[in-house]
């Protein structure tokens, strides 16, 4: 029975039963907006007392309800232990979580007008830090809701308040609810115009209480081969670029340059670089992005490959077309990019235009020769076996072609662990991902004698042609190699078998596929038109209308309203600067009662011990490059084994369970000579 049908067959209703089901629906509303980033244990604690309540409610007995006491009782339990789960890296998802008990336990006793007003409250603050967790276009669908249910309950609530067994008919219900939601209607337009012309300020003040992106997959300053393998299984979007639609053998996403291989893993020396280095002069067609990145934790900004400028407060380039913000990036970041794309195909082979050495050039590639002095001596041969008297450009496809025509298979499974993976991919498994076909490419040519370095990025991406950009995936993730090749400069060549990025979504029905689309779209344009909207924005269109508009009296207008907004963003900005240090000051009140994260201590006794037997980690080493440094061969192995197992729970973000922090203790504990 369709809702309408329902409500045609009754033909009155008490008020106290309609305040009831209106006050579910609040609080079911809230619930939903917070229910993706909260766990599931609490998830699934509000569902069973919100139905213990339903089952209380529909006894409509008196003495079934919980006392008063009790539930004072357990709000005060849920308010301390929230407290000290709060810690500075997380403030809004241990609060969601406690407001999430509090508002179900508010319906296990008998509610009079001031528990329903309560109710309500927390509802909205549920409702605030959906807001702080993602303020995507589902939260404005939850908001609205919110806003049509609070609106008739408030108007119940005052009938319920006056006269609680007052019992009224369907037409007069009916009415009832119509006209109260008239009044979020009227408020729309209103509101609608004071966002448009309410000073904004740029500074992010509550930027502290939203979730960090820490725990995002994504790329880092180092690499070991088969340690994205778990990045490219995953779908979660890592940022949209607004741009025309391109060939796709174009769609090179570059981030970070590794040019330091170790024989397991690459790193960039890039990254810790203070100088910048004079780029080179590219040719080909330039291509104009407006990027929007998800937050994931690291400095790295991605572009079209290569790009030439990247627009962003305190940015820079060290050099190799890779771009640094200041910061690790912990919220969604919009910037412009310029990109060249190159001007023939990678790898492209014309046989009449001899190789011209650049002896200054090269000087400064040297660098970029070196290899690890333990690499097999088989892949230095097969390297000179297929470069043998061939020039650079020649050499070069010659080890390309060898590694794309079919004797290697590419697999994000059983990929090669060993001392040597690289050997055992080359000589024995011949199966592995991207990682392991560019760094034999890259290995081979420096071998060769050919400066080579492995780019990590995104490759392709898929185009949504309602809102004319790309939707690039973290399953996009990929590394590829440059090599240099004299009078051509740095060219891309990817050896990673074409197969590889047979990703497609035809598997998903039409309309599905429809729906999906449409829906990112949306989501696109709320958060290019609503949650970018800024001063900067307010001023352009201010100018358009005076431009379309051409009266002096409006012109006149128009200026003293821009002289009047900009003393009003300054105004704004102070007062956002005071109330950024007052929350701040509560938000390190909150730490004072932290508790140090398990994962933490885990870490930091790891670290202690082994600095106690003379091993010392840097502040600019990844934990594997640490202890890959380690000389004795059983505590290296042992502490690897740690170090594998604690990377792949922390950057999942993902909360340490019982049996994984027991798991891990054994395994600190097991280590040689560590006795912990």
């Amino acid at each position: 029975m369709y809702l309408p049908d329902f409500i045609k067959t009754i033909h009155s209703i008490r008020i106290g039963t309609a305040v009831k089901l209106v006050s579910y629906a609040i609080a079911l509303t809230a619930f939903i907006s917070v229910a993706a980033y909260v766990e599931y244990v609490y998830s699934a604690l509000f569902v069973l007392v919100i139905i213990i309540a339903v089952y209380l409610d529909y006894k409509k007995s008196a003495e079934g309800y919980v006392p008063r006491w009790i539930i004072n009782a357990l709000s005060v339990i849920v308010i301390i232990l929230s407290v000290f789960r709060m810690y500075g890296e997380d403030l809004v998802e241990p609060a969601v979580e406690a407001l999430l008990i509090l508002l179900s336990i508010k319906f296990l006793e008998k509610r009079t007008f001031r528990d329903y007003m309560q109710v309500y409250l927390i509802s909205l603050f549920l409702l605030a830090g959906a807001a702080l967790l993602s303020i995507d276009l589902s939260f404005f669908l939850y908001f609205m809701i919110f806003f049509f249910l609070i609106s008739s309950a408030i108007v119940l609530l005052t009938y319920y308040s006056q006269a609680p067994d007052l019992i009224i008919q369907r037409a007069v219900f009916v009415k009832i609810v119509l006209k109260t939601m008239v009044i979020p209607l009227l408020s729309i337009p209103m509101a609608s115009i004071i966002f448009l012309v309410l000073p904004r300020t740029d500074r992010p003040f509550f930027s502290f209480l939203n979730r960090s992106g820490r725990g995002r997959s994504g790329f880092a300053d180092s690499v070991t081969l088969g340690g994205i393998s778990s990045i490219q299984q995953d779908s979660s979007v890592v940022f949209r670029a607004s741009m025309e639609k391109l060939d796709d053998e174009l769609l090179y996403w570059r981030g970070i340059l590794f040019d330091t291989f170790d024989g397991t893993s690459w790193k960039s020396s890039l990254a810790e670089a203070t100088a910048t280095t004079r780029p080179e002069r590219l040719r080909g067609r330039r291509v104009s992005q407006t990027i929007y990145l998800e937050p994931y934790g690291n400095k790295y900004v991605f572009a079209l490959d290569k790009p030439i400028s990247i627009l962003i407060k305190n940015i820079r380039s060290p050099g190799g077309f890779i771009y640094l913000t200041k910061e690790p990036i912990k919220n969604k970041l919009r910037y412009e990019a310029i990109s060249v794309i190159e001007g023939k195909p990678q790898g492209a082979v014309q046989p009449n235009m001899p190789d011209r050495p650049d002896k200054a050039d090269m000087a400064e590639k040297e660098s970029y020769l070196k290899l690890p002095p333990d690499i097999p001596d088989g892949i230095t041969a097969l390297a000179q076996t297929l470069t043998k008297d061939k020039g650079r450009r020649a050499a070069t496809e010659a080890i390309l072609t060898y590694l794309r025509d079919g004797r290697y298979s590419y697999s994000l499974e059983r990929l090669p662990e060993s001392q040597s993976p690289l050997s055992e991919f080359l000589f024995k498994t011949k199966s592995g991902n991207c990682e392991y076909f560019a760094s034999a490419m890259a290995v081979m040519l420096r071998a060769s004698g050919i400066a080579a370095n492995v780019i990590g990025g995104y490759k392709g991406g898929q185009y949504n042609n309602l809102g004319g950009y790309y939707i690039v995936m973290q399953k996009n993730a990929h590394v590829w190699v440059e090599a240099y090749i004299d009078g051509e400069g740095w060219r891309r060549y990817d050896p990673t078998p074409a197969a590889a990025f047979s990703i497609s979504i035809e598997s998903k029905g039409a309309l599905l596929r429809t729906l999906q689309t449409s829906f990112d779209a949306l989501n696109y344009y709320w958060g290019v038109f609503v949650i970018n909207y800024n001063f900067d924005r307010q001023l352009s269109m201010l100018k358009k209308l005076r431009t379309n508009i051409n009266v002096p009296v409006m012109k006149s207008s128009l200026l003293k309203v821009r002289t009047a907004l900009k003393r009003m963003k300054t105004t704004a900005s102070l007062m956002a600067a005071a109330l950024a240090v007052i929350l701040l000051i509560i938000a390190l009140r909150l730490i004072f009662f932290n508790k140090t994260p398990v994962e933490k201590r885990l870490l930091g006794s790891f670290l202690r011990e082994l600095r106690k037997l003379g091993f010392v980690k840097k502040q600019s080493e990844g934990l594997e490059e640490f202890v890959s440094a380690i000389t004795d061969d059983g505590l290296r192995r042992d502490a690897g084994m740690f170090a594998v197992e604690f990377e792949k729970i922390y950057y999942r973000d993902e909360r340490f369970t019982k049996e994984q922090i027991k798991r891990l203790r054994a395994m600190l504990k097991a280590m040689r000579p560590l006795k912990i």
